[in-house]
This record gives C-alpha cells, sequence and structure tokens, in this order.
C-alpha cells in the first residue's frame, strides 16, 4: 500500500468516526496525547497500532457553558516507516508525522467541528447559517528533543475547511512530553489559534436571519486571534499491552470570538475538557 492510499484511508476511517450521529459535541478545546503504545510496548519493531476507547466530558459547543458527556476514541499507527513517524486520530482530530528525521516534523492534520443543530442551547440551535466544518491541512514543525518518549517541539498548524470553504485557521503551538517512571509518560501543550474572517463568520458570526430567528443580536466576527489553549495527559502502562491516558484541556476564547452572542450572552469564554482513554497495542 502506497503511503498516500494509506494516509487517505486512515483520514477517512477517522471521519466515518466523527460524523458518528452520537457525537454532537466537537471537543473544540483540542485534545493531545503522547502515544501510549510507546508507553505500552517500548521496544516492540515494526508498526505499533493502538486502538483506545473512553469519554470525554467537554463543551456543548465552543463558547458553550453548558458541558456534555461524548464518546472519545484513539487509533494511532506509529513507526509508519521510522521511529518517529505516525498518524493518528485521537477524537475528531486527526495528526501524523510523515518525515522519517529525529527531529524534523511534517504531516497532515484537521479536525471536523460539527454545526449547531443539536446543541442544547435553544437559541444557539436556531442559528441555521453556521456549517459544519472540516479543517484540513498541514503541520510543519521541530523537535529539539529526540527519543520515543521525549518531546520539546515547535509546530504550526495550517489548515483549510476543505467542507464548506469557510475559512481557515493558523495555530502554533510549544508541545512538549517526559516519561515519569518506568510505566508513566507526561505530554502537554501550549497553543493559539488565528482564524480568518470567514471561519470567524462561520463560528461565531449571527446573520440578520439568525438573528430573527434566534432572538439573538446579528454579530459580524473579524478575523483574529481566537483563542488559547493549555493540554496536558498522562499515560499510565497497565500492562504489556494495555494502558490507561488521562486528558485535560483549558482553553480561553478572546477577541471577536468571546464578543459573539453565543458566547457572551449565552456561553463561558473560559472552556474546559477532560476524558480518559483505555489503549490496547497490537
Amino acid at each position: 500500500m502506497s503511503l498516500v492510499r494509506f494516509v487517505v484511508g486512515f483520514v477517512g476511517l477517522g471521519l466515518a468516526g466523527v460524523t458518528v450521529p452520537a457525537l454532537a459535541v466537537d471537543l473544540s478545546t483540542g485534545i493531545d496525547s503522547p502515544a501510549p503504545q510507546d508507553v505500552a510496548i517500548p521496544t516492540t519493531r515494526g508498526l505499533r497500532l493502538t486502538a483506545g476507547l473512553g469519554v470525554a466530558f467537554a463543551p456543548d459547543y465552543e463558547g458553550s457553558d453548558d458541558h456534555t458527556v461524548a464518546p472519545l476514541w484513539n487509533l494511532r499507527v506509529g513507526n509508519l516507516y521510522h521511529p518517529d513517524t505516525f498518524a493518528q486520530v485521537i477524537g475528531p482530530s486527526l495528526r501524523s508525522n510523515l518525515i522519517p528525521d529525529e527531529h524534523w516534523r511534517f504531516g497532515v492534520s484537521g479536525r471536523y467541528l460539527p454545526d449547531y443543530e443539536d446543541v442544547d442551547d435553544s437559541k444557539v440551535n436556531d442559528i441555521e447559517d453556521a456549517d459544519q466544518t472540516f479543517l484540513f491541512g498541514v503541520t510543519l514543525g521541530y523537535d529539539f528533543v529526540s527519543g520515543a518518549l521525549n518531546d520539546l517541539a515547535l509546530e504550526v498548524d495550517a489548515q483549510y475547511d476543505v467542507a464548506e470553504g469557510n475559512g481557515g485557521v493558523v495555530t502554533p503551538r510549544l508541545r512538549w512530553a517526559s516519561p515519569v517512571g518506568e510505566r508513566m509518560a507526561f505530554a502537554g501543550s501550549i497553543s493559539g489559534t488565528w482564524a480568518s474572517e470567514d471561519y470567524m463568520s462561520n463560528r461565531f458570526g449571527i446573520s440578520g436571519s439568525d438573528a430573527d430567528q434566534s432572538g439573538l443580536d446579528q454579530y459580524d466576527a473579524d478575523a483574529g486571534f481566537k483563542n488559547a489553549t493549555v493540554t496536558g495527559s498522562l499515560t499510565y502502562r497497565l500492562a504489556e499491552r494495555w494502558s490507561v491516558t488521562g486528558l485535560a484541556a483549558f482553553s480561553r476564547l478572546f477577541g471577536d470570538a468571546e464578543d459573539s452572542p453565543i458566547v457572551d450572552d449565552r456561553g463561558d469564554a473560559n472552556q474546559l475538557l477532560g476524558g480518559v482513554l483505555v489503549n490496547f497495542t497490537f
């Protein structure tokens, strides 16, 4: 199987998961995870296949003050043709590195965000002009530390909405990971996201027709930095092939995202997410 066919197939597998109707929540604060299989079987050679299932407690939509429980999954193929190459779908997010190098990173990335059709807030639910979003693009970065469980990397994601053409985002990120004893590994990140005017208008703007229908004020959202996010995860090896990952994220919305009526009037600019995954490595 060629690399291109593999990546396309892996993306399709992730999309099949994120479009399950049961997942109305968009997990929009973002989540990160270390490679659970590296904790579970640190000496394995060849492809490292990991599947994980769990639950997340997350905002009903980005900017909501209502939280909901949603299914969470982790599908990861590591050591594609080098120990640092991988492709991973964790929740509604796609991450990968396709460069066989100890330090440089380059891969495809993406995230799915649903529309507001199934959110709990009745006024936000009445917003019909907001489209579902599938961000897809690339990640470029440099890892200053080499090693299976150690990371100190600067990365930039550049993604565009390939579903409806509603603009894109650029996310610079500082990411780090380190083992904590023989059975445990910690990973964390700090990031900020700049969003284009089309993206902001789709996710946070309110058209005249939606204002009439929902009762919310009409609102124009412009381009700018929309949030800053801190994430952390801890993975513990339960047995040779089993591990459990706990993860948490805090995101602060600001600018036109914070001032949007769906956030300022109906929600909260402070966004919290928590979750747990049980992983099995083949």
